[in-house]
Order: structure tokens, then C-alpha cells, then sequence
């Protein structure tokens, strides 16, 4: 017996198969993405927060904030008023 696949067979299925393998790489990364939450965190009362100095740790709210040109870093009182330059 000597299997041959006709030629209207054979272009049937290179028209397909790009669209279907194509669309199965689709719906996998739609059903691994789709359950992905936001990475933003809201940040908890007891969270606490590195000194960008010192290393010192405290809460956010006894942090100071210091902007670099989009990006924040915050430092302790102390080394802020370290950094104050005197007049």
C-alpha cells in the first residue's frame, strides 16, 4: 500500500494551518493572561518603608518623600534634614 496525500489535500491544509495554529497561540495567551490582577498595590497602614540613605525602616507616613524626575524614593526625617543644605 503506498499512502499519497493528493495535492487538493495538501493545499487545503497549508491554507489552514496558519490560521489555526495561529489562532490556538491566541486563545493560550488569552486564557493564561485573563486571570492576571492589576500590579498596582494599595499600600497597608502596617506596611513599612526603607530609608533611601540609611536604610532605616518606618512607616510611609513618617517618611520623607523626594521626586528624581518621575521616580519617588523616600528617606527618614533625619538624613531629610541632613540633606537640607544650610543658608
Amino acid at each position: 500500500m503506498n499512502p499519497t496525500l493528493s495535492s487538493e489535500a495538501f493545499h487545503v491544509f497549508f491554507a489552514w494551518a496558519p490560521w489555526v495554529i495561529g489562532l490556538l497561540i491566541y486563545l493560550t495567551f488569552y486564557v493564561a493572561k485573563r486571570h492576571e490582577g492589576s500590579s498596582a498595590v494599595a499600600s497597608s497602614p502596617s506596611e513599612t518603608f526603607a530609608c533611601a540613605q540609611c536604610g532605616r525602616r518606618g512607616a510611609r507616613g513618617a517618611m520623607v518623600a523626594q521626586d528624581h524626575g518621575g521616580a519617588v524614593s523616600y528617606v527618614c526625617a533625619s538624613c531629610a534634614t541632613a540633606q537640607v543644605p544650610a543658608h
